[in-house]
């Protein structure tokens, strides 16, 4: 494991998701393609978040598109009191706001939000046809180069976006957020995690129990039944087992207790290779 917060401590395996954290999306035409914020449930939200930080998860994954930015004042609400150094906060630029010129603004706007003063680490969200991302990469070297942002990241990247990501950058690629779970493996696969492995790339994987599709799968079921656990933990399990790591989204006690019961779960190797052939 490659990510460390800012007075050295590592990420917890298990990173806490916050996409739908009051925001939803909908018809509605915006910069953020349909993703607008949704309030009323942000003392529960709040709760749960606190919850899954006394029980030593550490990485906060956000985003501007999750709400519009509202996502990230109700992070910034939930982390209040607690020691910014122990945390790991990510954040994600939009299409609308990597282009040249933006991405100051936009990282002062997140930081205001989520009441810090610095990210540990800052995303490319996607690598659009449609809209110059590469503009945004000079645009995040600056802000780490005044320490504004301490890591360099890219989400839904291939392999051919993240070499030339590199050429462009002046600092390294520190990780790529993926779709990736047991029901979705094609993005990541051999040859990607080993230019991942080869340059230091850390591989975060959204979307870890394909929001509950997992639950249906018969292999998945039965290797669950046969160790007495979920079949949430078998999914989270073999990406901790692939040296991924998952960021679940979890706004209950029970399931954020679920999440990290995965950790202590091992599969063994024929466990593995019938995930595998899923």
């Amino acid at each position: 494991m490659i990510l460390k917060t800012k007075n050295n401590k590592l990420v917890h395996p298990i990173g806490i998701g916050t996409w739908g954290v009051s925001s939803q999306k909908t018809d509605e035409d915006n910069d953020y393609v349909g993703v607008v914020a949704i309030k009323g449930n942000e003392d529960v939200e709040i709760e749960a978040i606190r919850y899954s930080l006394d029980n030593g998860q550490n990485h906060l994954d956000c985003a501007e598109l999750y709400g519009g930015f509202y996502t990230d004042e109700v992070v910034g609400r939930a982390i209040a009191g607690y020691t910014r150094e122990d945390l790991f906060i990510a954040d994600k630029l939009w299409s609308c706001s990597v282009e040249a010129g933006k991405v100051r603004s936009t990282v002062e706007a997140m930081l205001k939000k989520l009441g810090t003063d610095y990210l540990d680490m800052l995303y490319i969200h996607w690598p659009w046809s449609d809209v110059n991302w590469r503009e945004a990469i000079p645009q995040v070297d600056d802000l780490i180069d005044e320490g504004i942002v301490l890591n360099f990241a890219v989400s839904n990247f291939t392999i051919a976006d993240m070499r030339e990501t590199a050429e462009l950058s002046r600092h390294p690629i520190a990780a790529v957020q993926m779709n990736y779970n047991l029901l979705h493996k094609n993005e990541v696969g051999e040859n990607f995690k080993q230019y991942c492995n080869e340059n230091k790339i850390e591989i975060i994987a959204y979307q870890p129990i394909k929001r509950g599709e997992v639950f249906d799968n018969p292999v998945i079921k039965t290797i669950a039944e046969n160790h007495s656990v979920t079949a949430s933990q078998v999914a989270i399990a073999w990406l901790l087992q692939k040296k991924v790591l998952p960021i679940p989204k979890a706004m209950n006690k029970a399931h954020i207790d679920d999440n990290l019961a995965a950790v202590d779960l091992v599969l063994s190797s024929n466990d593995i290779a019938s995930l595998d052939l899923i």
